[in-house]
């Protein structure tokens, strides 16, 4: 709605919003990051009973090798991370982790890599395709970026020698 020149359907569809005085804010971009963002500022309470239970699990069919999938998030009031695994078989394998200490997203990003890595080498899955939404840490551990930040070193030695 905010270009000069609107296509037909949403022309139309402007028009219907202006008869119920409703106003349309285009959304900026939507990142991964917005479901690590909810994880943590809603943490689950301990008492909660999780489920590994999902519908449509079907949906999530990934073909071999395992595939894992990290994410960390950093908030005012902690840090946690999140690895998913998936199978040949289609097992879905969650895990998660609060961050005792407070830190930087790209800290927690390294963190989410390094603990997954560190519970495949636990289940002997020593092939494996990585995926993160982190631009930074996936091009500095694939060698496009340097690494400038000191307290970012450490987690990039550790998972280039959990990588290898």
């Amino acid at each position: 709605m905010a270009k000069p020149v609107l296509s037909d359907r949403l022309a139309r569809w402007y028009l219907q919003f202006q008869q119920f005085e409703i106003i349309y804010v285009p959304a900026k971009a939507v990142k991964g990051q917005i479901l690590a963002d909810f994880l943590a500022d809603h943490p689950v309470p301990a008492e909660w009973e999780l489920t590994d239970e999902l519908p449509d699990e079907e949906v999530f069919m990934v073909d071999s090798p395992w595939s894992m999938y990290f994410d960390g998030a950093a908030h005012r009031d902690g840090a946690g991370a999140g690895v998913v695994f998936y199978t040949p078989e289609a097992d879905i394998l969650p895990y998660s982790f609060t961050l005792t200490r407070r830190c930087s997203n790209n800290v927690a990003e390294y963190q989410a890599l390094i603990l997954g890595l560190e519970t495949a080498v636990d289940m002997k899955q020593l092939h494996l395709r990585v995926y993160g939404d982190s631009k930074l840490v996936v091009t500095q551990l694939l060698g496009i970026y340097d690494v400038k930040k000191p307290e970012l070193i450490p987690y990039y030695k550790y998972a280039r020698q959990l990588m290898g």
